[in-house]
């Protein structure tokens, strides 16, 4: 349907080409044996970018059901290298066993992509990790079970009357993968009601920019993710953390 609307010139208003977008969602490949499938989310977290806030064009290519390319464009993310400069936009490009790398979105920066790698670096102390986690936490976390996680790593909540994670930084989109996996964030956390099912596509890119960062990436009872079942996850919830160790503290603040 795609391909007939694109041949034969008919998207020519604003209303046709959504719907062609739109057919995307029906599209996925259930053959037998070994296929390849290209997911894509033009705009990955939809309120963020109509806010003016966090949102990226989320990639990624999925074989046998396996995640081997995940790329977040995020013109709203800053690109940062330690360096103490920085600039708006950056594009975060992982493939399977050969590293993630983040980029800038400026193409006069004359920045080079700066490689990714939580297993060289000091992990910052469970009592202090911090969490990356949706703005909309009706959605994200509905039965207040990240705060629980969030207060038993801490020791507390915010004292300031507000009730929110004593450290946490809140956006929308998969962003938040990339923020975890520079190192900007600790903890990235999904736990949407027991119902809930996400699409592939809101998920696979940024968890093998993740995981190929170094960190770890399961569901909520700590099993790997499936993406080879059809366009929506069998499992509910998402934890993600910078390295093993973390993940482990995640999982078992969790299951308390």
């Amino acid at each position: 349907q795609i391909l007939n609307a694109c041949e034969s010139s008919k998207i020519k208003d604003e209303i046709t080409l959504k719907s062609c977008i739109d057919l995307g969602k029906n599209f996925y490949r259930k053959d037998t044996g070994s296929h390849r499938v290209w997911c894509l989310d033009p705009i990955d977290g939809t309120k963020g970018f109509l806010r003016g806030e966090q949102y990226c064009v989320a990639l990624a290519l999925l074989e046998d059901g396996i995640p081997t390319i995940g790329i977040l464009a995020c013109p709203n993310l800053p690109f940062t290298d330690g360096s103490g400069s920085s600039s708006v936009g950056c594009i975060f490009v992982a493939c399977k066993g050969k590293g993630c790398f983040q980029l800038d979105l400026e193409e006069l920066s004359n920045r080079p992509p700066k490689r990714l790698d939580s297993s060289s670096a000091a992990l910052r102390d469970l009592s202090t990790a911090r969490f990356c986690v949706g703005v909309e936490q009706g959605f994200a976390d509905p039965v207040g079970k990240c705060k629980e996680m969030a207060e038993h790593l801490h020791g507390r909540l915010a004292d300031d009357g507000s009730g929110e994670i004593l450290y946490a930084v809140r956006m929308d989109s998969q962003a938040k993968y990339g923020v975890v996996a520079r190192g900007d964030a600790e903890f990235y956390v999904r736990l949407p009601k027991p119902e809930h099912r996400d699409w592939i596509w809101d998920v696979a890119p940024g968890v093998l920019v993740l995981e190929e960062a170094g960190g770890v990436v399961s569901d909520a009872n700590g099993k790997p993710l499936d993406f080879s079942v059809g366009a929506k996850l069998t499992s509910n919830g998402i934890l993600g953390a910078r390295s093993r160790l973390q993940h482990e503290a995640l999982l078992n603040a969790y299951q308390k």
